[in-house]
């Protein structure tokens, strides 16, 4: 009795483990986002500043559009944050 549970033990694990090696479907590429074109808004400087660590102040405020920025607005880099609360 106990050799055939561990025989049937064994092909389970077996089969479980040929189908989680097995190949994977190849996902289908998806559309390539189109860039938007720059906005030549003035960039309003900060409404309040924070001191920074070496004790300079960090420009913040808001843009023309509403968005919120806080650094350089003249930076030639922009980081853009998206959170998602669950």
């Amino acid at each position: 009795m106990k050799t055939r549970y561990f025989l049937y033990l064994g092909l389970l694990i077996a089969v479980l483990m040929m189908t989680a090696c097995g190949s994977k479907a190849t996902p289908e590429p998806t559309a390539t986002p189109t860039p938007l074109p720059p906005t030549d808004t003035p960039v309003p400087r900060a409404t309040k500043a924070k001191p920074a660590a070496g004790g300079a102040e960090i420009p913040m405020g808001f843009t023309a559009e509403g968005l919120p920025y806080r650094g350089n607005p003249d930076a030639p880099v922009t980081l853009w944050e998206y959170s998602d609360f669950q």
